[in-house]
């Protein structure tokens, strides 16, 4: 049987996935109701796009794949992401890049998490919750996962007599630690000129 797509609908759908639909398409659909006054069957585009978009994000958090969204807005607690239609926060405790001093107020916060507004972020998905229409991401996870993972490559690549080129991540009495990609080495004091 046929079921109807009112207008509303078809105006939250993107305007450019609106105009490439025509006869004989097949669409995914959702069922708002069964049958309405007159009969018909009512049905929704757009919820049936957000709900595929949830079943992504749910193969995405039982996978534990990590995964590069842009930061569509921030607020005093965290960043906002959308994975697909489905919108993510990304609570501040969370983000990598951007440090927050501990006596900051609710203002310089959020100042501080808009920096990166438009920026493209690795994360990971650390809870999951349709029901409550919750999407809860991690950056620091991401970061942790993916660092372990070039740290891994890294020491399996590396063999006595390489020579690399590094970042200084910190300097200490001792010597100087290098980050060498996934991985810090210590320069001792001893080898350094």
């Amino acid at each position: 049987s046929e079921g109807l797509v009112s207008s509303r609908d078809l105006e939250r759908l993107d305007p450019e996935y609106r105009h490439s639909l025509k006869v004989g398409d097949r669409v995914w659909v959702y069922v708002v109701r069964p049958e309405d006054a007159q009969g018909n069957i009512i049905l929704s585009l757009s919820r049936a796009q957000i709900e595929t978009d949830w079943q992504k994000a749910a193969e995405i958090f039982d996978a534990g794949d990590i995964i590069e969204e842009a930061v569509v807005g921030a607020n005093r607690g965290g960043l906002i992401v959308n994975v697909g239609r489905v919108r993510g926060f990304v609570p501040a405790s969370q983000v990598y890049s951007v440090r927050l001093p501990a006596q900051a107020d609710d203002a310089e916060r959020e100042e501080r998490l808009s920096q990166v507004v438009g920026d493209k972020l690795h994360l990971k998905i650390i809870e999951l919750d349709r029901r409550r229409n919750r999407l809860i991401l991690s950056e620091r996870a991401a970061t942790r996962e993916w660092r372990q993972a070039q740290k891994e490559r890294l020491l399996d690549d590396l063999k006595e007599g390489d020579i690399r080129r590094g970042v200084v991540s910190s300097l200490c009495d001792f010597g100087a630690f290098v980050d060498l990609g996934g991985a810090d080495g210590l320069v001792h004091l001893s080898e350094l000129s």
